[in-house]
């Protein structure tokens, strides 16, 4: 097949074309950085390592390239590097405000993972359930499995502060989805892990959110999979 002539084009669009390849495929932006100088340049440009999503790779780098690939994305503020700092901060270091702020950060650069987790981790923490309007139930609950279903290491590396929430939500909170009549109970079991296949779709508004919560807390990994941060460095 023919190869796109993409130096034909003005410098500021073959600018764009890279920006665009970085922020779907890392290895074929390795591909069109080894075409020819221009491209390697390009490729090596500030506003491309701002542009990756790390959650996009099925690749998994060693040791110093990783963390020199991590260190220069988020020297630019590349906002899935300031939501794995975020969540490492928040959930596994007890630096609520500044994994918060990161989050944030994050989420106001428009990344979804960010946006979902921030929103969740200001409903658990501060009763503050605004961050979700404007969110459909569909878009919830396929961003929610998303996040959910991240490939970390560690399941259950929370601190003290998310068990506790954990446990004041089954106890106090689980139980108005059980007693809600809007939609006949399924067979199931226990409250919090059998909470997704208790109901139809048809629940009410209040359940589809009490069950939203209590899947992230059943399964949201306090690890993203990535390396801690301070050895970035």
């Amino acid at each position: 097949m023919e190869q796109f002539p993409i130096l034909s084009l003005p410098p500021e669009v073959q600018g764009l074309v890279v920006k665009r390849v970085a922020h779907n495929s890392f290895v074929d932006l390795f591909r069109l950085r080894a075409t020819c100088k221009a491209m390697r340049s390009l490729a090596d440009d500030e506003d491309v390592y701002a542009s990756f999503d790390l959650f996009k790779y099925t690749w998994r780098l060693n040791g110093f390239r990783l963390r020199y690939l991590l260190r220069r994305c988020y020297a630019q503020g590349n906002p899935s590097t300031l939501y794995i700092k975020g969540v490492e901060y928040f959930y596994r270091r007890n630096m609520y405000v500044e994994g918060l702020d990161l989050m944030k950060r994050a989420a106001d650069a428009g990344f979804e993972r960010a946006s979902y987790t921030y929103a969740m981790t200001s409903k658990l923490w501060d009763d503050d359930g605004d961050h979700f309007r404007g969110f459909s139930r569909d878009y919830v609950a396929k961003i929610g499995l998303l996040v959910r279903s991240s490939a970390g290491s560690w399941n259950w590396d929370h601190n003290n502060y998310f068990q506790i929430r954990r446990h004041v939500f089954i106890s106090t909170v689980a139980p108005i989805f059980y007693s809600c009549p809007c939609s006949p109970l399924l067979e199931g079991h226990w409250a919090l892990w059998d909470i997704d296949n208790r109901k139809a779709e048809d629940m009410c508004n209040r359940c589809f959110w009490i069950k939203e919560v209590g899947l992230f807390q059943r399964d949201f990994k306090a690890s993203t999979g990535h390396p801690n941060f301070e050895t970035w460095h």
